[in-house]
């Protein structure tokens, strides 16, 4: 960084500390107002998740001028006359619900608050969407005095960064659990750049032809001190310590060098699946990563099969719908892979370019013996199949559940019973062709 840059992040943190003052003191205000009277009071804080991206390519000055258009925003779209918003950090924002009637009345207004912050600023012609997150704490319940107030609703914004939601109020864990995200967040950093993130591969067979035609790979980190930790708290962690575009390109890179060593060492010429929550269609730089991955290992591009889930923020960010687009046009396939997915999400994921949709048929447990999940199944199947979607199920039990889901006319299967994750090399030893 220039010494022109550091002096304008100095004054831009300079300033934003300043704005603080005065808002803390108000904060106290409010809450003798409540000790006095008794009633409740609400604090938001309000992670606006852009600002600082946009200091770094178009400047502070326009940085501020989005900071000024989120806290106008608050205060004429959420805010009632009394309330206060502050400015507590680059990408930081308090607002002060001075009188409730108790916590659903702060998480209306949080629930507000990301609606109107999830509206595109525009800065020229390009469009750029905040990624929000809000963390809440009431006085008295979750501390009485206004600086435990700030940080405990800071601990519960850090919280809900990972949440489908976006969404978090303070709760006895949540230091302890706040704490626990940091040392995800250190230690992620460390594997990630140390190539420290593996995969196992979980066979995929195509039921038409009876053999494996592919393998999901499944995100395995094991952490020395933490243990092995799941798939969803590494991408959380990972937003968190801002490493999500590293973590992709570790994972792409491993699944596509993984799955061409099949092909050159086993003969084993397969597609390779990936799952990723949607949030990460937010960044920007995705197609990148994907393009440059496959560039890297000379895969063609419909070998990969991106599976997304938590499908439920595709319906609400149009950044996400024109990074699947242009994922498609890439020739990478996309498929479904989320179990929650509400039946009417279909009705606006049939307008999205996804080419595969997951099944989980473990619920089905009378499929070879129940009509009404035979009927079942049997509708989802013929509805894919008319929306142009592979169906993948997973949690088949044995062969003959297989048998029957062929005879349905389901594509693929992915089963326990077929075969387990595996590592790489577990993998070439089971299914490979070469002797070598």
């Amino acid at each position: 960084m220039s010494g022109t840059d550091s002096a304008a992040a100095a004054t831009a943190d300079d300033a934003a500390a300043l704005d603080a003052i005065p808002f803390l003191e108000a904060l106290r205000a409010q809450v003798e107002g409540r000790r006095a009277d008794g009633g409740n009071l609400a604090v938001l804080l309000i992670e606006c998740g852009v600002i600082s991206r946009i200091d770094a390519v178009w400047g502070y000055q326009v940085g501020d001028s989005v900071r000024a258009r989120v806290a106008s925003l608050l205060r004429t779209d959420v805010l009632r006359p009394g309330d206060l918003v502050g400015d507590m950090g680059r990408d930081d924002f308090a607002c002060v619900l001075s009188v409730v009637d108790g916590p659903d009345v702060a998480l209306l207004a949080a629930k507000k608050s990301l609606r109107v912050l999830n509206t595109p600023f525009w800065i020229g012609d390009d469009e750029i969407y905040a990624s929000p997150s809000i963390g809440i704490a009431m006085f008295p319940a979750h501390g009485d005095q206004p600086e435990a107030l700030l940080q405990r609703a800071k601990s519960a914004c850090a919280l809900a960064r990972g949440l489908d939601g976006s969404i978090a109020g303070y709760g006895s864990d949540s230091h302890s659990l706040a704490a626990s995200r940091l040392l995800y967040e250190n230690r992620l950093r460390t594997a990630v750049a140390d190539d420290e993130i593996n995969l196992v591969f979980q066979p995929q067979y195509d039921l038409r032809l009876g053999q494996v035609m592919g393998a999901e790979g499944l995100l395995r980190w094991r952490d020395p001190a933490l243990g092995l930790i799941p798939a969803e708290h590494a991408f959380a962690a990972a937003e968190s310590a801002d490493v999500v575009i590293q973590l992709l390109s570790s994972i792409l890179n491993r699944a596509l060098r993984n799955i061409s060593e099949f092909r050159y060492s086993a003969g084993l010429d397969l597609r390779v699946g990936v799952k990723l929550p949607a949030r990460v269609l937010r960044h920007a730089e995705l197609l990148d990563v994907v393009e440059r991955a496959l560039g890297t290992w000379s895969r063609r591009p419909g070998t990969l099969i991106l599976e997304i889930g938590e499908t439920a923020v595709l319906g609400a960010e149009a950044v996400t719908r024109d990074t699947l687009g242009r994922l498609k046009e890439l020739g990478v396939k996309l498929s479904i892979d989320d179990p929650g997915m509400a039946f009417s999400s279909l009705f606006w994921l049939a307008t999205m370019p996804f080419q595969e949709i997951k099944i989980d048929v473990s619920a089905a447990s009378d499929l070879t013996g129940g009509p009404k999940s035979e009927h079942i199944l049997q509708s989802i199947i013929d509805l894919a199949h008319h929306l142009r979607l592979a169906v993948v199920a997973v949690g088949v039990a044995d062969d003959e559940a297989a048998a029957r889901l062929k005879e349905m006319g389901c594509d693929f299967m992915q089963a326990d019973y077929k075969g387990p994750a595996l590592a790489p090399a577990a993998f070439v030893e089971r299914f490979g062709f070469n002797e070598n």
